[in-house]
């Protein structure tokens, strides 16, 4: 009597999984657009004044500002988090990653 059961629960298993890990997708998606949507303005005024600078190449500027409000590693070693990863969708998101890893 058990064993169907077992059975239907292990078969729903994976099904399981694979919707816990699409909403993770969204949500983190999510995450990146509202970080976009902040990081964009930011990132557009600092290359403008990069390229007001007289004497700036203009492909450097863009190439140097591309990364503005990624993650990065400071002199001393240590990482200097993301900027605007405790918006509510990044929470979200890191929320559904930890708990989808638990399962």
């Amino acid at each position: 009597m058990k064993t169907p059961l077992l059975f239907c629960v292990l078969a729903l298993a994976p099904l399981a999984i694979a919707v816990a890990e699409e909403d993770v997708a969204t949500l983190q998606a999510r995450c990146e657009e509202a970080r976009e949507a902040r990081l964009k303005p930011m990132r557009d005024a600092e290359i403008a004044k990069c390229k007001a600078e007289r004497g700036r190449d203009p492909q450097f500027c863009e190439r140097y500002w591309k990364d503005l409000g990624d993650a990065t590693r400071l002199p001393n070693g240590n990482i200097k988090a993301r900027m605007f990863d405790d918006l509510p969708e990044c929470v979200a998101a890191r929320e559904a990653k930890q708990a989808a890893a638990q399962k």
